[in-house]
């Protein structure tokens, strides 16, 4: 069996208590009003009699019946009056007039009273006797008035009002029922919209916030729950970043493990092959012309730049510190890079202070990280020309390096995995250089940040904090 929800708890407690409220008053309205009715129908039937008893004094004294018939059929005349006697003091009847009408009936009677005139000395003996009287008359029961009523009326009068109280009860429930059913509907509402949110959340999708309503109380409970969802969503990031982060470590781990055997597998029968090659031309005597002997040595040189690249990024390096002037560091990199493209279309712009900086770093790694940056940029720019812009510049605490090239740009697909090691869009490259440089900057304290530039081309960001080594890691490391 399903069970009751709160909305219908409410509102069957709210139309047990509206019902019993409306009952209970209309039992006592109804009681009150019977009460009353009743009250005021019994007075004006004994006002009646004792009009007719004041009016029979004489007539029974002289046992006048036609005169007190008269009176009787007056009195009789009256609404609920169905019988009229008018009795002497021995209750012989003088007069008994009766018509047909409705009943029950109830009877009233009042006395015939005669009102006899004391002589003086009789008056002043009963006053010394401590008489009651107080006036010099004497009050005789000469008869009796009783009248038969019928409480017809009343009663029909009394079930037509318990009748539009009942009715009345009715309305009045049905407006409350209607009433607490809307205001109860209303509290219901945000709760059951707090409940739904915690069930979407349950499911999983916890971007689902509660509305905090109108009322005070649902809205400190949407507050809490949004409240506690912020926190779970904050630290379901924080304990993603710290996973993608183990796992990242967990892999370069691996991977230069694997990377620092293959290159001392290769090295060695790379080396071989190169004191081989040597021999052969000597012994052949092969000349500098030779394009195949060209070939060889050319490959031999790229696979061990490459061998080089892999133990470099692979082996433990602890960076020597020491006073660096990093704006001519700087400086004598982009002037190399120049000497080296003297003859591609590509255009190194320089914009950095004439004045030195000088921090605690390791000249040599900084200077192979801002190599890749900026060969990077370069390639980027491809051999149809264009522009690297290099800025550096002092930034509050931090010193900038800012590579900017015109090529194509990064991927948004791929903007959060260019620095991940083995990396690489090229089709020669080992997808090491940039890894490199972001283990440089974090050896230093620092870091690297990459984005699109609005007019193209992609913007690297080499950042490192203006202040002693004693605050960086001591080394790189995969």
């Amino acid at each position: 069996m399903k069970k009751i929800t709160i909305h219908m708890r409410i509102l069957i407690a709210a139309f047990v208590m509206i019902g019993g409220v409306t009952i209970g008053l209309e039992m006592v309205g109804v009681l009150i009003t019977r009460q009353f009715m009743y009250t005021r129908f019994q007075d004006r039937i004994a006002f009646l009699a004792k009009y007719l008893a004041l009016n029979s004094e004489v007539g029974v004294l002289i046992a006048d019946k036609e005169g007190l018939s008269v009176f009787a059929r007056n009195l009789l005349s009256e609404k609920d009056v169905g019988g009229v006697a008018i009795l002497d003091n021995q209750d012989n009847e003088l007069v008994n007039l009766n018509r047909e009408m409705k009943g029950p009936f109830l009877l009233m009677e009042a006395p015939v009273l005669f009102k006899r005139t004391l002589p003086g000395n009789l008056l002043f003996e009963m006053s010394a006797a401590n008489s009651p009287l107080q006036k010099n008359k004497q009050i005789e029961e000469i008869g009796k008035v009783v009248i038969t009523y019928s409480t017809a009326g009343i009663d029909k009068l009394m079930v037509e009002i318990a009748r539009k109280f009942f009715w009345a009860s009715v309305i009045a429930f049905v407006i409350a029922g209607i009433v607490f059913f809307f205001i109860s509907r209303s509290i219901v509402v945000e709760l059951t919209g707090v409940v739904e949110i915690a069930r979407a959340v349950g499911n999983g999708n916890l971007s689902m916030r509660a509305n905090p309503g109108s009322l005070p109380e649902t809205t400190e409970l949407a507050l809490a729950f949004n409240s506690m969802l912020d926190s779970i969503e904050k630290h379901r990031i924080n304990l993603e970043a710290i996973n993608r982060e183990m796992n990242r470590q967990k892999n370069l781990a691996e991977m230069g493990k694997f990377s620092l055997m293959i290159a001392h597998e290769v090295k060695n029968p790379l080396g071989i092959i190169k004191s081989s090659l040597d021999v052969l031309k000597k012994e052949l005597n092969i000349g500098r012309d030779n394009l195949m002997v060209d070939y060889i040595e050319d490959e031999i040189r790229r696979l061990n730049a490459l061998i080089e690249d892999f133990l470099l990024f692979a082996r433990p390096a602890t960076p020597a510190f020491r006073q660096v002037d990093v704006n001519g560091l700087v400086r004598d990199i982009v002037d190399r890079f120049r000497l080296q493209m003297d003859n591609t279309p590509v255009e190194i712009i320089l914009e950095i202070p004439d004045r030195s900086l000088e921090i605690v770093a390791d000249p040599d790694l900084i200077a192979r990280a801002l190599n890749n940056i900026i060969r990077n940029a370069v390639e980027a720019s491809g051999a149809c020309g264009g522009e690297v812009r290099v800025r550096a510049a002092q930034e509050g605490e931090m010193w900038d390096v800012e590579v900017r090239d015109q090529g194509g740009g990064i991927p948004l697909s791929q903007i959060d995995q260019v620095f991940d090691p083995f990396f690489t869009t090229k089709s020669g490259g080992t997808g090491l250089g940039l890894a490199f440089a972001v283990q440089v900057a974090k050896a230093h304290g620092g870091m690297i940040q990459t984005a699109n530039n609005e007019t193209g081309g992609a913007l690297f960001t080499f950042s490192l904090p203006i202040r002693g080594h004693s605050d960086y890691g001591t080394n790189i490391s995969c």
